[in-house]
């Protein structure tokens, strides 16, 4: 996972520039809700955990991206959930809770369930949130480097 390689000073700006509380809290809530759902139907939620490989003692927020990030498991979600939304989830809620995932490990120093197992994860399209997730720290980084120049 790139991500975790973000310096931990970086991580702690764009989480305060970028991520508000009330967007992590709504994003926080989601992954909560959803996971809680899927729960509710053990046949679904056993397969989702087999697809994605999930250690026993995973936390509600990874093991959200881990579903969410695989194209298969986010379409039966919402197949048998009948979700009124979109064929996927924005890659952009996932990029944002995997920084914050990050910043949690990185800054906060929470130790997190799982979070070892997703710094190794390679299936689904976790490559393409991470990279996205990368790209919009980068380029965070870059904005506040930027200096006026006077002509």
């Amino acid at each position: 996972m790139n991500t975790f390689q973000i310096a931990g000073s970086a991580l702690d700006g764009y989480k305060n520039e970028k991520l508000s509380d009330e967007r992590i809290n709504a994003l926080v809530t989601q992954a909560n809700a959803q996971i809680d759902e899927i729960t509710q139907n053990k046949k679904l939620y056993d397969s989702f955990l087999q697809k994605v490989g999930a250690p026993q003692k995973i936390d509600n927020i990874i093991l959200w991206v881990l579903f969410m990030s695989d194209e298969d498991i986010c379409d039966e979600y919402i197949e048998a959930f009948d979700k009124d939304f979109s064929d996927s989830i924005p890659i952009s809620d996932l990029a944002d809770l995997l920084i914050y995932i990050v910043y949690l490990k990185k800054v906060k120093d929470k130790e997190l369930e799982g979070f070892d197992y997703l710094s190794e994860y390679e299936d689904g399209d976790i490559e393409d949130v991470d990279q996205f997730a990368l790209t919009n720290t980068f380029l965070y980084i870059q904005k506040t480097k930027e200096v006026q120049i006077d002509f």
